[in-house]
């Protein structure tokens, strides 16, 4: 489930570029208008080192924003949205109250007013689907720890030590999966039966994610941005995605890749041909 959350800026003050852990912070907020101790949890307690199950686009506008001439920051459009999904109703229904409730995002400085929020209508799952990060600055994040070193890991598949970025947002999508029966095992067992799925299934159930080109000339692009002044390294491209319903919903909903709660991985659908 996804929601489509429509804002105003309050002023034209600028927003500076590496945002996307403030807004995460402001949207932690909204929920605890509603569901404190479920905010609580996601941010602080059992749930704070595991998979949130839920996922948030960067910001977009019309007309498009534009950099500061000192390349610090954002000037947004008139009109600005965002997309926020998740697989938990609680979660997501909580984000919406809990919006309307506060009837703003508060994002370092800048103040964007909540005017509306609408359901985004679900795809109709195929084994076989094909999407592309969300709007206008959505990007995918392919994060992988070993030995405490942290790699980011491309589409081409650059860092030849660690598992391809296929293999690693696909065992991704099927840790999220999985961490859904810990979540709602109510919604977890729904889904296998619709799949006809058993549980001992699902470790060795075929989930292939194929990279198709961005443009007929850039396969990807890429980004770096600073997470708690951490850097961070993601990229952009369509995806195309093989494998039972369940994880095309868990996909729609949670996002794919890592750092789906700090704005990457939020998708939408993607055309049937090789670009988007």
């Amino acid at each position: 489930m996804q929601i489509e959350i429509h804002l105003a800026a309050e002023d034209n003050v600028p927003l500076a570029f590496n945002y996307y852990y403030e807004l995460s912070s402001a949207l932690y907020q909204c929920l605890t208008k509603k569901e404190c101790k479920m905010a609580e949890d996601l941010h602080d307690g059992s749930s704070k080192n595991r998979l949130k199950l839920f996922v948030t686009s960067p910001l977009n506008s019309e007309p498009h924003p534009k950099l500061v001439p000192d390349g610090s920051g954002l000037v947004f459009g008139k009109y600005i949205w965002m997309r926020f999904g998740s697989i938990v109703p609680e979660i997501l229904f909580g984000m919406s109250e809990g919006l309307l409730r506060k009837g703003e995002l508060r994002v370092r400085d800048k103040s964007f007013r909540v005017q509306k929020i609408d359901m985004v209508k679900p795809p109709v799952f195929e084994r076989e689907m094909t999407y592309r990060p969300f709007g206008q600055a959505g990007m995918i994040l392919c994060r992988y720890s070993r030995n405490g070193k942290i790699f980011f890991q491309f589409p081409d598949n650059p860092e030849k030590e660690i598992p391809d970025c296929g293999k690693l947002l696909a065992e991704n999508l099927r840790h999220k999966f999985l961490r859904l029966k810990e979540v709602r095992p109510d919604i977890f067992e729904n889904l296998l039966v619709c799949c006809g799925l058993s549980e001992k299934e699902v470790p060795k159930m075929e989930i292939g994610v194929e990279f198709l080109p961005l443009t007929k000339d850039e396969p990807y692009k890429t980004g770096i941005y600073y997470i708690k002044k951490v850097p961070a390294r993601a990229f952009r491209a369509p995806v195309r995605i093989r494998a039972p319903e369940a994880i095309h919903k868990v996909a729609w909903s949670c996002g794919v890749g890592s750092q789906n709660s700090q704005g990457f991985g939020l998708l939408t659908i993607g055309k049937r041909g090789d670009e988007t």
